[in-house]
């Protein structure tokens, strides 16, 4: 199957997600806590998850999934596998901080070739395929030329870590200083779009699972960017991938000093 027929899916599917996310009714969106009181799952995550793995399991018959809010083995990497965060930025979501996304990647062969992410708030659409470049509501994307000291860098607070709550913040001081200001919007989905629109110049989070990033990674760098941990290494795309990103031009990655590579 062509990768432009299974994007095409893919966008029917997270709009519907959106709209699940959109009218959410406030008095059923009580949390609950998983691996930590900072870790939070809705009875909307679990509704947006249900529904996209039924949707895609229709149209692409014998896929694995790869979900966050889903204890299922990980599926045979010769599959073709749709990662799936249902709601990212679910304490924002609880919050009514209205800044959430669904982001959903097709991994073949072990690296993402599909990847969408919808903001139904601003509704923007976020969308690449491997080898036909990153779009944003049909516009094509490409990160802009610009160095650390005129750009914002995003980062994550990595908050169900507190053991790389030293390491997060030493590494927003050494930046800090450096570029023109700071943002954190608890969206790593979003993040990673918004550096691929040139509104940011570098996003980094010192630990990420793979639902996080996997459709982010595809999107950044089909629009020219650079998307590695920050010791310098590919990101993993199967179930039990975690670990650090950074996002941005290869120029602004080096100047930032935060990683290996």
């Amino acid at each position: 199957m062509e990768i432009n027929q299974i994007l095409e899916k893919m966008i029917t599917v997270v709009k519907g997600c959106g709209e699940i996310i959109r009218n959410a009714e406030e008095d059923q969106m009580h949390a609950s806590s998983k691996s930590s009181f900072r870790d939070l799952v809705t009875q909307y995550d679990v509704r947006v998850q249900e529904y996209a793995i039924e949707e895609l399991a229709k149209a692409f018959p014998g896929a694995g999934f790869i979900s966050e809010e889903s204890d299922a083995v990980s599926p045979d990497p010769e599959q073709m596998i749709f990662v799936i965060d249902p709601i990212d930025g679910t304490a924002n979501f609880v919050h009514h901080y209205r800044h959430s996304c669904t982001s959903i990647a097709c991994v073949r062969d072990h690296e993402p070739i599909a990847a969408v992410i919808y903001d139904p708030y601003k509704e923007e659409l976020f969308c690449a395929g491997k080898g036909e470049g990153a779009f944003l509501n049909g516009k094509r994307l490409m990160i802009p030329e610009n160095t650390l000291a005129g750009s914002l860098v995003l980062f994550g607070s990595a908050p169900y870590y507190p053991e790389l709550t030293d390491k997060t913040f030493e590494a927003l001081r050494s930046v800090f200083g450096r570029c023109q200001d700071v943002r954190r919007s608890g969206s790593a989905a979003l993040d990673l779009c918004y550096v691929a629109a040139g509104r940011a110049g570098l996003f980094y989070e010192t630990m990420l699972s793979v639902w996080d990033y996997a459709a982010g990674a595809l999107i950044i760098r089909e629009a020219g960017g650079v998307c590695v941990s920050m010791e310098g290494t590919e990101p993993v795309f199967d179930r039990q991938a975690k670990g650090s990103i950074i996002a941005g031009s290869e120029r602004i990655i080096q100047e930032s000093g935060l990683t290996k590579a």
